[in-house]
């Protein structure tokens, strides 16, 4: 191969190597053996907004963070002491003044043995950090929630079961079903709210909803009221199928609720009317179910739940405070 030849080929090969080089999404750069640093890709400029005079040598350390940089230069002169891959991630300064984390990996170039050069690429892994951060955040969450399930759960074996009668189990197993209800609502919704609506529907299916009137707006409230919600709303229907207005042939319960938006909290109002029933007059004795009826949401939500007896039937107003943002 002739001179000139030879003079082509290594241009045409430089050529190609810089159109790769720029069109990657990472940032990359060249460094001698002694690690300064004499290339840069394109996209390393425009993300950093600076020069190849600025960046020169070791000029580099200008766009790390102050913070991590030391850590980093502990790590980067070991790497070069002992001609070992490098890898790390850390923060870079981009041309708007914001660190952004990079995955940092260096492959030293060997020529028979000799190193005769590194080559490194930044990728930007911003994205995958806030997934890994969501994700360690889900955990703590579930962590949570699990262990407010058992003690739920704790609680409706204690008092279900505390003096045992025939019905116990029957009891303790619908109340585990209730609450399992509504956790599959919750988690059509990633566990992020739940509609007042399927949360009224969900309850008094069991019992029926040809018996039941319901009306109200769209309207969601968090995990946490969900839950209290829907105990009482199970309470309610079982007290009614065996007590209440369901009991008795043409008994119905009406139910419906809004939000009052005026208020400094906005606050979800809901009532629960049984007619058509027995006389209703209050329990001489109150079981665990009137209990968790009157106190599920005062606890878990600062509610405030009124339970009333009037002779037409069972009457139990609730006024749940609400956040601005469950509102649809």
């Amino acid at each position: 191969m002739s001179q000139l030849a030879a003079e082509k080929e290594s241009e045409i090969t430089y050529a190609q190597f810089k159109a790769l080089a720029n069109s990657i999404p990472n940032l990359a750069w060249m460094a001698r053996p002694d690690g300064w640093v004499f290339w840069y890709n394109d996209r390393w400029y425009q993300y950093t907004g600076t020069t190849p005079e600025e960046m020169a040598g070791w000029g580099w350390q200008s766009v790390h963070h102050p913070d991590v940089l030391p850590k980093m230069l502990e790590r980067w002169t070991h790497a070069l002491k002992h001609g070992e891959f490098f890898q790390m991630i850390f923060p870079l300064k981009g041309a708007d003044g914001v660190y952004r984390p990079f995955l940092t990996r260096v492959e030293p170039l060997r020529e028979n043995g000799v190193i005769v050069g590194w080559y490194g690429t930044n990728t930007d892994v911003a994205e995958q950090e806030r997934d890994r951060e969501r994700l360690q955040l889900l955990i703590h969450e579930l962590n949570h929630r699990v262990k407010n399930t058992l003690a739920t759960v704790h609680s409706i074996a204690m008092h279900s079961l505390r003096d045992l009668k025939p019905n116990s189990a029957e009891l303790f197993e619908k109340r585990l079903l209730a609450l399992a209800d509504m956790h599959d609502v919750l988690t059509r919704e990633n566990w992020t709210k739940a509609e007042v609506g399927e949360l009224v529907r969900t309850a008094i299916a069991p019992a029926g909803q040809e018996s039941f009137d319901i009306s109200g707006p769209p309207v969601d409230v968090c995990p946490r009221i969900a839950a209290a919600l829907a105990m009482t709303l199970h309470e309610l229907c079982a007290n009614a199928v065996i007590h209440g207005s369901l009991s008795a042939p043409g008994g119905r319960v009406a139910i419906d609720w809004g939000v009052d938006s005026e208020r400094r909290t906005p606050m979800l109002h809901l009532v629960w009317r049984e007619h058509g029933g027995p006389p209703a007059s209050p329990p001489s004795k109150k079981g665990f179910g009137m209990r968790l009826i009157e106190n599920a949401l005062a606890s878990d939500a600062g509610a405030r739940v009124a339970v009333e007896f009037p002779p037409e039937g069972l009457r139990c107003a609730m006024d749940v405070p609400l956040a601005v943002e469950v509102l649809k």
